[in-house]
């Protein structure tokens, strides 16, 4: 049984695959990105979302409420879904006929404000269930409420964007053929 993957299949996969090794190389040469790009956004964000004002302190962002305080730093900067967008992007614009190149750039900067927007409603999710079982829980809980609202919003946001994409290059590849 041979398997046949199909040339443009094969280009998107190589410009998924490049666009992410671009977008890790930029983020290793830039670390400060991290924090005043990626975090700054989602912090000022989530303060924009929820009402809460949004003060600089030495490891990122706080948001403070009457209820919580919450601490946006690099490792809130979702840098590694960025790169999983950026790859998604990538694929779908050249699986639907875009060059390498101009998905490449596609996927590098589209993905940014999709990460720092789907962040924000991560960071707002953490901060209710923090508000609303943060004095029910043991502070050992701390760790799991973030990585399961991490999980619970990042998971199906990328589903979503591909359903949609998928959707996309279907209705443009009808309308073409048309």
């Amino acid at each position: 049984m041979s398997v046949f993957i199909p040339p443009r299949e094969l280009r998107a996969l190589a410009a998924a695959g490049a666009a992410m090794l671009i977008g890790t190389v930029i983020l290793q040469q830039f670390p400060a990105l991290e924090l005043s790009l990626f975090a700054a956004g989602a912090a000022r964000l989530t303060g924009f979302l929820t009402g809460m004002p949004v003060g600089r302190i030495a490891e990122g962002w706080l948001l403070t409420s009457s209820s919580s305080v919450i601490a946006v730093t690099a490792a809130c900067s979702a840098k590694d879904y960025y790169l999983m967008v950026v790859a998604l992007l990538t694929w779908q614009r050249v699986r639907q006929g875009q060059t390498a190149f101009a998905a490449l750039l596609v996927g590098l900067f589209a993905a940014l404000p999709l990460t720092v927007f789907i962040n924000a409603l991560r960071i707002v999710g953490v901060t209710a269930a923090h508000r609303w079982l943060g004095a029910r829980l043991p502070e050992t809980y701390d760790a799991f409420l973030h990585l399961f609202f991490g999980v619970a919003v990042f998971l199906p946001a990328l589903i979503a964007l591909n359903l949609l994409l998928e959707m996309y290059g279907r209705t443009r590849t009808l309308k073409s053929t048309a």
